[in-house]
């Protein structure tokens, strides 16, 4: 069977690291045909600096490698691998993310804790049968808990909550001893966190409950041991699991638990049971789907043209004052110089294309705030607002993209880029603060049909005669230009034409 069938997503959690290959068939259906699970307890990695231990990082690198060989096979584009809570918090993720990389063969992302909520959210939704039910999704993750409400495959609200099975585990039981007075104390603790949220959900209300973690199916098993008949998690199981606790006394006597999970267990238990107790939760049931499936499903979407990034993007848009018709004329025109440049300047990949297509969109939705350096604030704006589908790093580069599109280039930010990715956002700028400044005038100008010459680091810009004789306020704003150009070592010429081609609409 064909590889390009296949798609794989890699979760590194804070807790256990996943991966799983799904298969796409006939009419759009996808099976999930393997699932792989390591309990590599990265988040115990971290020490009180945010510093990953050597001995987590190698735990890590031991389980990438392992994972490889099972991605061997397929193509690199059908492949997606993120990185969660801890490679959040972590001040040497960068050092680690290196070696990470070289592990597994392929680059990983990290997400933010809201682009996380919605990846969970739509792994519970395609695991789930399809139903017209509202839904509320809890996820309990080693560092960080999800809650999402939301209908059919749309999420409706989404928070991720900085508390996870690993983290309350550390902070509460480090010596792994179990009493009512600890229970308490991190029970009071989850509660405040849930505080902020509690009432946003209670209003949106919800028609069943699910549970996608690792912990809420340890959980639900439990409670069957424990002589509770039910195929959900209740109150009462609760209830039990909580006596069963305090009488082993210490993680190490959890032998009804798997051994890897035992640390963990009562961390995760306290999250789970004040949740139920904030929200006032009767019933959950536990679902398979979780990030790692939301991954793979999402990454299908993209390999059909289906991109939430765009929905994300649409979405902030809606939110600030923009003129359209002015950022559609500046998509155009940075789409037609890429394709001009792309293959010289090895900018041929989609991502380079969408980049440049969400910049256009977005580089003036920080006029709302200021028209005084609003490239600015509209780096900010979407380098720290919640943009579906969106990577940490892509978010970042995109942010930067808006940054530099005007004015003096912050060479600083560029530099501190992954090397890899210098040169790439070096030459998308340049696109962009081109388009831009031919557009200056808000208004359609008859643009003749412009030629660009790249080399490597230099670019010859052609335009006809005519052309350069009716506007000699753009030529002057191009000559300005090339200084600016200069401080990322780019070579920007010109030269004139007498020959008049086509216009550009």
């Amino acid at each position: 069977m064909s590889t390009e069938k296949y798609v794989a997503a890699v979760d590194l959690g804070s807790n256990s690291f996943h991966m799983v290959i799904a298969e796409e068939g006939e009419q759009g259906h996808t099976r999930l045909i393997d699932r792989v699970k390591e309990m590599v307890r990265l988040g115990a990695g971290l020490d009180e600096n945010n510093q990953l231990s050597r001995e987590a990082q190698d735990r890590a690198l031991g389980c990438l490698q392992r994972f490889r060989q099972r991605l061997q096979n397929i193509p690199m584009h059908r492949i997606r691998a993120v990185g969660t809570n801890t490679l959040r918090a972590a001040k040497n993720r960068n050092a680690f993310l290196r070696e990470a990389e070289d592990s597994l063969g392929h680059p990983i992302s990290i997400i933010s804790g809201h682009e996380e909520a919605r990846l969970v959210y739509l792994g519970a939704a395609f695991d789930l049968a399809t139903s017209g039910k509202k839904r509320l999704v809890v996820d309990i993750g080693g560092g960080s808990t999800e809650l999402i409400v939301g209908h059919g495959f749309k999420p409706m609200r989404m928070d991720s909550l900085h508390m996870g099975c690993v983290s309350i585990s550390r902070r509460f039981f480090p010596d792994g001893y179990i009493s009512g007075h600890r229970l308490l104390r991190a029970s009071t603790f989850v509660l405040h966190e849930l505080e902020t949220v509690v009432a946003l959900y209670q209003q949106l209300g919800w028609d069943e409950v699910v549970g996608t973690s690792g912990t809420i199916r340890a959980i639900d098993q439990l409670s069957i041991s424990l002589g509770l008949k039910q195929d959900w998690i209740s109150p009462d199981s609760l209830q039990e699991t909580r006596t069963w606790l305090l009488e082993a006394g210490h993680w190490k006597n959890l032998d009804l638990i798997t051994e890897q999970r035992r640390p963990v267990l009562v961390g995760g238990y306290v999250i789970l049971a004040a949740i139920f107790d904030a929200l006032q939760i009767n019933r959950m049931e536990a679902s398979e789907g979780a990030l790692r499936e939301g991954v793979a499903y999402e990454l299908i979407n993209r390999l059909h043209n289906e991109d939430s990034r765009f929905q994300g993007v649409s979405a902030l848009l809606a939110q600030f004052r923009t003129d359209p018709v002015q950022s559609q004329r500046i998509e155009q025109l940075v789409l037609f110089f890429l394709g001009q440049v792309a293959e010289k300047w090895n900018l041929s990949s989609d991502l380079d294309r969408k980049l440049l297509v969400w910049a256009a969109q977005l580089h003036e939705v920080g006029i709302t705030i200021s028209y005084s350096h609003y490239n600015r604030h509209s780096a900010y704006i979407v380098e720290n607002s919640d943009i579906d589908g969106f990577s940490r790093h892509v978010q970042r580069v995109l942010s930067l993209l808006v940054l530099n599109h005007r004015q003096k280039i912050d060479v600083g930010q560029m530099q501190r880029l992954p090397k890899g990715w210098r040169k790439k956002v070096i030459y998308l700028t340049v696109l962009l603060r081109l388009a831009i400044t031919f557009y200056r005038g808000r208004t359609p100008i008859g643009l003749s049909h412009i030629q660009l010459r790249p080399k490597k680091r230099k670019l010859k810009l052609q335009l006809s005669e005519k052309w350069t004789r009716e506007h000699p306020l753009t030529l002057f704003d191009l000559e300005t230009e090339r200084e600016y150009l200069r401080s990322v070592a780019i070579e920007l010429s010109f030269e004139t034409r007498q020959d008049h081609p086509r216009r550009l609409a």
